[in-house]
């Protein structure tokens, strides 16, 4: 077990010497065999172990001596713990929200708390292979599109899943060897919540059929992921001829219907999640009713989640919110946008105008003006036979030809690329025009720069002169999260 967790780990590159990682430990069979593992590791590795204990309030003194339990572990195994105690059912109802949404949206935010309290450069969690193909199936069950049937990603920023390389029955199977116990929730047995139907019912008939379906579901997942990736960066493209943002919402064009139905459908998902704010709700069965309302008479209406209404009108669709709050992905409509700038402060043109970020080396940074969180970390001799990621929002860079600090702004006069391995370089203003950047979105796009020299246009192109090249060393690796991302 411990070797292979150890290869997943290296694969997608979650960890390196040094770091300090916060275990979220519930005191069940996968948790107690993630941190079992991560010990064993800890001093090759030359790890900083500590761990993070929600209890929820739900399960009454058998929650309470879960948590006694995982306290009586770490302590004989030298893992400083913390533990929160919360309601989970108060909060969620608080929040008009199922049981398992509250508690979770709790135990994340625990995370994250104890992270920073415990100067954690990753929060590792224990989803395993199972979760992975319930959390495929569950969506499926549901109505999803690709995102929705990659399952659980191996890594979402600071959160690491270093166990889905591993099966229930394997985990528990290696503590049983290991003569280690752990705590059972008595409710992973009730066929109240749907996993547990999965779990339970489904699960066992796919195993019958073939005893390694997990396994392939898992494997078809990852094949998902590519192709979802994919789509992606084509949806991008095609919103940049077909979509726009006007004011009160999101107009997509006719125009979309020329593109595969995949790529169309795909910016739908894009537009309507940006419409409202948020996804979560947002399923395949609302992409294809948007996508047929191309198909009724202008005035014809249709109402989504989220309070967006969609309306078919001569040009396309429209999409609109109560209240609709502009974002990146899709540009803005230049006839409009030069109507709105007459009206706007000259300090808020360029708006957060004068903010400026220091870039953390392996570590995070929350950027509430645009909603973003970024993680940064160096990889040293982990990279030489992968792939450069082709992502939008995850770049690598060559760490050592980064000279300066690293600050993340938006423009100034003097910026400027540079665009060849010759140091050619290009004004970041000529940059813009080129890519067709409305003047009214130039200054509210983030940038990462070293002094005048634009290292990346977060969503764009980097900088010539920190490409990844065969005699890269070091390579500085960097994820965008939040606002509009949507990778």
């Amino acid at each position: 077990m411990q070797k292979k967790m150890k290869s997943f780990i290296e694969e997608h590159h979650m960890l390196k010497k040094g770091d300090c990682v916060l275990a979220a430990v519930s005191g069940g069979a996968d948790s107690i065999c993630l941190l079992t593992v991560l010990l064993g590791l800890r001093q090759e590795w030359d790890l900083r172990l500590c761990a993070v204990h929600v209890e929820h309030g739900i399960r009454g003194e058998d929650s309470l001596q879960d948590a006694r339990f995982v306290e009586r572990f770490c302590e004989s195994h030298q893992v400083p713990l913390e533990v929160f105690h919360c309601k989970a059912k108060d909060y969620a109802k608080a929040h008009k929200m199922t049981v398992e949404e509250g508690a979770r949206d709790l135990r994340y935010g625990f995370f994250a708390k104890a992270a920073e309290g415990f100067g954690a450069d990753k929060v590792a969690v224990a989803h395993n292979q199972d979760d992975w193909a319930e959390t495929m199936l569950f969506h499926l069950a549901r109505g999803t599109g690709l995102k929705g049937m990659c399952g659980i990603p191996p890594v979402r920023g600071n959160i690491i899943r270093p166990l889905l390389c591993a099966g229930r029955e394997e985990i528990e199977g290696y503590l049983a060897a290991r003569g280690q116990s752990f705590c059972q929730d008595k409710t992973n047995g009730e066929l109240l919540y749907a996993r547990n139907k999965l779990r339970h019912q489904v699960f066992p008939a796919l195993k019958e059929v073939n005893s390694e379906a997990v396994a392939h579901m898992a494997g078809a997942a990852c094949l998902v992921a590519e192709a979802a990736e994919l789509v992606e960066g084509l949806a991008f493209q095609a919103a940049e001829k077909y979509a726009s943002q006007k004011e009160g919402g999101l107009a997509v064009s006719m125009g979309i219907l020329d593109e595969k139905p995949i790529i169309g459908k795909s910016l739908l998902h894009k537009a309507l999640s940006e419409a409202a704010g948020g996804s979560r709700d947002i399923t395949e069965l609302h992409v294809q009713q948007l996508f047929g309302l191309f198909g009724k008479q202008p005035g014809k209406m249709l109402d989504l989640p989220y309070g967006v209404r969609a309306e078919r009108v001569y040009e396309g669709i429209l999409l609109k919110k109560r209240e609709f709050v502009p974002g990146h992905f899709f540009p803005v409509e230049e006839k409009e946008s030069r109507t709105r700038e007459q009206h706007l402060p000259a300090e808020e043109a360029g708006s957060p105008k004068g903010q400026v970020w220091e870039l953390p080396i392996n570590g995070a940074l929350r950027i509430p003006a645009f909603g973003y969180e970024i993680h940064t970390r160096i990889l040293e001799n982990q990279f030489q036979n992968e792939e450069i990621p082709k992502k939008m929002y995850t770049k690598w860079m060559d760490y050592d030809r980064i000279k300066g600090n690293m600050h993340l702004r938006t423009r100034q006069e003097q910026d400027y690329f540079v665009i060849s391995p010759d140091g050619r370089q290009k004004k970041l203003k000529r940059y813009f025009i080129d890519e067709k950047v409305p003047r009214q979105q130039r200054g509210q796009v983030l940038l990462l720069a070293e002094g005048a020299h634009v290292l990346w246009a977060i969503g764009g192109r980097i900088s010539e002169d920190v490409k990844v090249t065969k005699e890269t060393q070091r390579v500085l690796e960097i994820q965008v999260y939040g606002g509009n991302v949507h990778e």
